[in-house]
């Protein structure tokens, strides 16, 4: 009787390995939005995702300082919108 289990797949298996940790932003690179915005996006590029226009439009109001409220169908990037303000406001502290 064998008594090893077989080996179950599991979506892991499939997952492309996970993008490098970007380098802690400077002082200075908080305190500019330029350099912010560069660097959510490079985060974003190295995960391989690249912005629809609704929201890099979305992204600079919000990296402006302005509210945002974004309308937009199911599956069409709201939530990175929202990462995009979580990472703006942690970055500045």
């Amino acid at each position: 009787m064998n008594t090893s289990a077989p080996h179950a797949s599991s979506a892991s298996d499939s997952l492309p390995p996970p993008a490098p940790p970007l380098a802690p932003l400077t002082l200075a690179e908080a305190a500019d939005d330029d350099a912010l915005l560069s660097r959510f996006l490079d985060a974003m590029a190295a995960k391989g995702l690249e912005l629809y226009a609704e929201q890099e439009e979305a992204i600079l109001e919000l990296l402006a300082g302005r509210h945002v409220i974004l309308n937009t169908p199911t599956g069409s990037g709201k939530s990175l919108v929202a990462a995009a303000a979580h990472f703006f406001a942690l970055s500045r502290g």
